[in-house]
């Protein structure tokens, strides 16, 4: 994933920087600074897990001052309350579409000119039309069984969009549907976990659609050469449950904030940032391939080797936090080169839910994109010579 370009001055990761620094100056006189700034009920030492070691506990403790410090975080998560209605409105409606079918839903909020955006997995290109998408949906949501948990959802105000985040569990096809071969593959039942970033026009309606999610088992045995492709990996619903925050707590801007930081990582290659924002028990998590990052070193060990044969040239980001929970969420497109005999341009996109734990860091990244050309060759039974164009 990657972020658009940030100037030094003004960068998110720069500007936490500056912040943690004059905090440590009073964290490091903890015992009685601490007590001195905030409130009894704003104390929070106690609150530090017993498993957490001398230096996580401190750096626990120097975030908390962070959110809990004077001004920090005010003023810096755009609140519109009208437009963060009509983009719930959206969710919810796009919502009733995917738990219920309900095709009426899908028609209040897309506009005649919608265009689903190709994921490169089930679908190659973009796709046009209320009609088409709709019917294209909808080849999913007839053909399956499942139970229907609508996780999350973050309206981006500057960028007028709504994320949205479900997870079916117990997925299976209807019956008739299916030769049985792709049960044979997990334990009779699946779990598909998607991510989805609605655009709104100003009339209130969707024009733009990106979407990436897990694949069922009928899917992976038709596009993978190895259907078994992580099939191991199922999700419950718990594990995506987090505390409530209200939504004028300071930690909406600091989400915001470790979102951007965590988006110019991927921009610039630069690992030692993750440094303000990991947990020590961080992992990432990537539902479509069924791999997994543990731990806030292999995270940078894996910047560090991709940016070694990668150059970015372009692409863009868009951010939301959910009012709700303590998630935030990240779409960004990514133009670039490998190094070598890699392909010349590389162009695609992903779709990133961050959670974030009680004292404010990122503790889960549930990250899917679109397969990169080689991870299509490697692994699909057939590659298209062109994908993306609208059809």
């Amino acid at each position: 994933m990657t972020l658009a370009m940030t100037s030094v001055a003004t960068s998110p990761a720069c500007t936490l920087r500056a912040r943690l620094a004059n905090t440590k100056r009073v964290a490091a006189r903890c015992r009685h600074a601490l007590p001195t700034m905030f409130k009894p009920d704003h104390c929070f030492p106690s609150k530090v897990s017993a498993s957490a070691t001398a230096s996580h506990r401190c750096r626990q403790m120097i975030v908390r001052a962070e959110q809990k410090g004077k001004g920090v975080g005010r003023g810096g998560y755009p609140i519109d309350e009208e437009k963060s209605k009509q983009l719930k409105l959206v969710a919810d409606k796009m919502d009733a579409f995917f738990a219920h079918n309900d095709e009426a839903a899908f028609d209040a909020v897309a506009s005649t000119d919608i265009t689903l955006h190709g994921d490169l997995l089930i679908l190659d290109n973009d796709l046009s039309g209320a009609d088409r998408v709709k019917q294209t949906l909808g080849l999913y949501t007839k053909a399956y069984d499942y139970k229907h948990e609508n996780i999350a959802h973050g309206a981006d105000i500057d960028g007028g969009s709504v994320f949205h985040f479900w997870l079916h569990q117990d997925l299976k096809k209807k019956e008739g549907g299916g030769d049985g071969k792709a049960e044979e593959l997990t334990d009779g039942t699946a779990t598909k976990a998607a991510l989805w970033r609605y655009v709104v026009g100003d009339n209130g309606k969707v024009t733009d659609i990106y979407f990436l999610t897990q694949l069922t088992p009928d899917e992976k045995l038709s596009m993978f050469t190895d259907p078994k492709l992580g099939s191991d990996l199922k999700f419950d619903v718990m594990d995506f449950k987090g505390p409530t925050i209200e939504p004028e707590d300071n930690r909406m801007s600091s989400m915001l904030d470790s979102a951007k930081i965590f988006s110019e990582i991927w921009e610039t290659g630069n690992s030692s940032l993750a440094d303000n924002i990991l947990s020590k028990n961080f992992k990432e998590i990537a539902p479509i391939f069924g791999s997994k990052i543990e731990g806030p070193e292999k995270f940078k060990s894996t910047i560090d080797g991709l940016f070694s044969n990668y150059t970015r040239t372009g692409g863009m980001s868009a951010f939301a936090v959910d009012p709700d929970s303590n998630k935030a969420f990240i779409h960004w497109e990514s133009k670039g080169k490998m190094s070598g005999d890699g392909p010349d341009g590389i162009s695609l996109y992903g779709l990133n839910m961050l959670i974030f734990d009680s004292y404010g860091l990122v503790e889960t990244v549930v990250g899917f994109r679109q397969p990169l050309p080689n991870e299509r060759v490697k692994y699909m039974k057939k590659v298209p010579e062109k994908a993306g164009a609208a059809v």
